[in-house]
């Protein structure tokens, strides 16, 4: 499998994103394949759909302002959190812990990275679907039938610095299923099974960077995965199934009692 990193301009509001994507390709002396992973940051396309929002403008509700003292945030971004999130969960320096459509992120995905002062992006209303329209222009341009993960990234669980995970996935199989095979020694296994999708998007996280890289876009050449329309909820879980989520929450709210 080879990694490669896609240089581009700063990205604008109202620009063509496959475009660009394809000229960043063209330029990096490359040529898009079949069974090619494309990667795309969340960002460029908030920025390309006009998902950046003036957050020191919005006036804050009470609750937004206790969130943001406990957080030490910004109200009117405090108030954005609540507005794009499901849940809150609680708060940590510069850190509102949310669930939003399924996934355990701090502040719903809203970022102050890359953005203009007092300004935030928001993730993608549908992720998957920003994907599906991404890998389908590609196949109209190229005739290329490719895959498409969206990156963004995110805090693990007792573990410093932020990770790539596929927000939005298109065109393969984001999961390989472990479960009723066996290992080296004949164990039968019981649980296990591979997010191929936000593997990839770690490895494509690791080249896009955090600041000011100019990376965009990340080319992923033979990656093993399975091509297809397989569908893409297939990354999620229910806080019941889930190892973490599950046992903190049935500790934390019997404490509560």
């Amino acid at each position: 499998m080879r990694v490669i990193p896609l240089k581009s301009r700063v990205i604008k509001c109202g620009d063509d994103l496959v475009g660009l994507l394809l000229d960043s390709i063209e330029a990096a002396g490359e040529s898009l394949d079949d069974g090619d992973i494309v990667a795309v940051a969340d960002k460029v396309i908030a920025h390309v759909k006009g998902r950046i929002v003036d957050y020191s403008s919005i006036k804050p509700s009470e609750e937004a302002v206790k969130l943001a003292r406990e957080a030490e945030l910004e109200p009117g971004f405090a108030e954005l959190v609540l507005e794009h999130s499901d849940l809150v969960i609680g708060t940590a320096y510069r850190t509102i812990l949310t669930i939003k459509d399924g996934v355990l992120v701090a502040n719903a995905g809203i970022d102050h990275k890359n953005a203009p002062g007092g300004h935030a992006a928001l993730w993608p209303e549908d992720p998957n679907r920003e994907a599906e329209e991404i890998r389908l222009e590609i196949l109209r341009r190229t005739s290329r039938r490719v895959g498409v993960i969206v990156v963004d990234s995110r805090l693990a669980p007792l573990r410093r610095g932020t990770t790539g995970f596929a927000l939005g996935i298109s065109g393969f199989k984001g999961v390989r299923d472990f479960r009723g095979g066996r290992d080296l020694f004949g164990n039968r296994i019981y649980v296990t099974m591979m997010n191929v999708a936000d593997e990839l998007a770690s490895a494509a996280h690791l080249y896009m960077g955090e600041a000011a890289e100019l990376t965009p876009f990340v080319l992923i050449k033979d990656p093993p995965v399975e091509l297809g329309d397989f569908d893409p909820e297939l990354l999620k879980i229910s806080p019941e199934e889930c190892a973490y989520f599950k046992p903190l929450y049935s500790k934390l709210a019997s404490k509560l009692r």
